[in-house]
């Protein structure tokens, strides 16, 4: 059975708490969402997708990552729903999309989080493909996840700023946690999460 896992990375925010498009804010020495597609690129996901209505986006992933799939998002304000919605077509309409086994869901504002810990997110899935797999601390879940492909009609049912974790919250006897560091899920919503996040830069 063929298990592969498309990746489809979330970039099409409106950064409202933070004040400014923080997907483009500079961390460290670059931008904010350049951590993101660096670590999709390199994981082994059969298929990467980014999903964004950002010039600069599109312009860094065709100079750095060729062979990742850019979708624009014309309606970003139809909120996080309308990314999973684009994420999933795309892939619907690939040649081999029977040969998939599900979909990993990436955030562009998670700029700790580490190779290894994606891999063992894959590699869980790997072994129980008919599951949700979730990356967690012993505080709270978070992202990435990867739903199989049985939840994809449940995704593309989404509407509005709601995302997978309302698909995970109505089947939690799927769910596989793989626990992960605080650090590493700390996302930049605000201002001050830069100041705290850059002073972890690996």
């Amino acid at each position: 059975m063929e298990r592969r896992i498309a990746v489809v990375l979330m970039a099409s925010g409106y950064s409202e708490r933070f004040g400014s498009n923080k997907l483009l804010e500079p961390f460290g020495n670059r931008c904010l969402f350049t951590y993101a597609v660096d670590l999709a690129y390199a994981s082994d996901a059969a298929m990467k997708i980014i999903v964004t209505r950002y010039e600069p986006i599109k312009h860094y992933v065709k100079e750095n990552a060729p062979k990742m799939d850019i979708v624009w998002n014309a309606h970003p304000e139809r909120g996080i729903s309308e990314s999973i919605h684009l994420g999933i077509h795309h892939l619907r309409q690939s040649k081999d999309y029977e040969k998939y086994a599900g979909c990993c869901f990436m955030v562009c504002d998670q700029p700790l989080l580490q190779k290894q810990s994606l891999q063992k997110l894959f590699e869980s899935f790997y072994r129980n493909p008919e599951g949700i797999h979730m990356c967690v601390t012993k505080e709270r879940e978070g992202n990435p996840v990867i739903f199989p492909k049985i939840l994809f009609e449940e995704l593309m049912a989404l509407e509005g700023d709601k995302g997978g974790k309302r698909i995970a919250k109505e089947h939690p006897e799927m769910i596989y946690k793989v626990y992960v560091t605080e650090q590493e899920l700390s996302d930049m919503d605000y201002q001050e999460d830069k100041i705290n996040l850059e002073k972890n830069i690996i």
